[in-house]
């Protein structure tokens, strides 16, 4: 059995593959390479670049949070493949977590050079690693030239959804971000005197709390209503 021919098999139930266009689910099966990593090892690091897609087979993760208390987050029963890292194609800050294997992990790692020249090639994919992501921000998402197109209060909701939400149910621990994270020219193109106002707003309606350098999300139903806009109505 061939690598392609195996992955297909562990793919074959998993609801966003099926839907790829057969193009990029060929590309996907060429690209992905398997890891295997022994508990305790890491698989990437809080600050490294963006280095790809990931399907989480079998095992289970740990995250760091931002005060690097480690915290054990097995992702939900049953939901295997878990596909994560899609959240760096939609920005351009390092990875946000170090991740480590919580016991014997097996995944397929789609590396960045890759899959940044798949999409420089065939634009159109975006959209369907838009939806993998949507799917766990419980918005859509726009083309990452499309973001800076939102209004103010609705794309620094948006990103703050991305920095809280972009690795769904396999990381429920974090709810804290920085704001040298928030301001991201790529992804919000404000300055932080705008930035610094609609915080203060979101604060007052009691959907996050302002602490010096940090932002605690204290209502993450009231933010996604917040981000609402005909450029992410859900279209899941």
């Amino acid at each position: 059995m061939t690598n392609g021919t195996q992955w297909r098999s562990w793919l074959d139930n998993d609801q966003w593959f099926n839907d790829l266009p057969a193009s990029l689910q060929d590309s996907l099966l060429v690209g992905m390479r398997q890891r295997r990593v022994t508990p305790g090892k890491l698989i990437f690091e809080r600050g490294e670049p963006a280095c790809g897609l990931y399907a989480l087979l079998a095992g289970s993760l740990r995250f760091n949070d931002h005060k690097q208390q480690r915290q054990w987050v097995p992702p939900a029963k049953g939901a295997r493949p878990y596909w994560f890292g899609e959240v760096s194609l939609f920005d351009d800050r390092p990875r946000l977590h170090s991740v480590y294997a919580e016991d014997q992990v097996i995944l397929l790692q789609m590396p960045q050079a890759p899959l940044d020249h798949l999409l420089q090639h065939s634009p159109q994919h975006w959209r369907s690693f838009g939806k993998l992501l949507g799917r766990k921000l419980g918005l859509g998402v726009p083309p990452p030239e499309q973001v800076t197109s939102l209004p103010t209060d609705e794309r620094v909701a948006f990103r703050l959804l991305l920095l809280t939400e972009g690795y769904g149910e396999i990381d429920r621990s974090v709810r804290i971000v920085s704001i040298k994270d928030l301001l991201s020219p790529r992804g919000l193109g404000l300055t932080p005197e705008v930035v610094d106002r609609v915080l203060a707003q979101f604060a007052g309606r009691g959907i996050l709390r302002r602490d010096h350098d940090f932002i605690s999300v204290l209502d993450t139903d009231r933010l996604r209503r917040a981000a609402r806009h005909r450029l992410t109505e859900p279209s899941l």
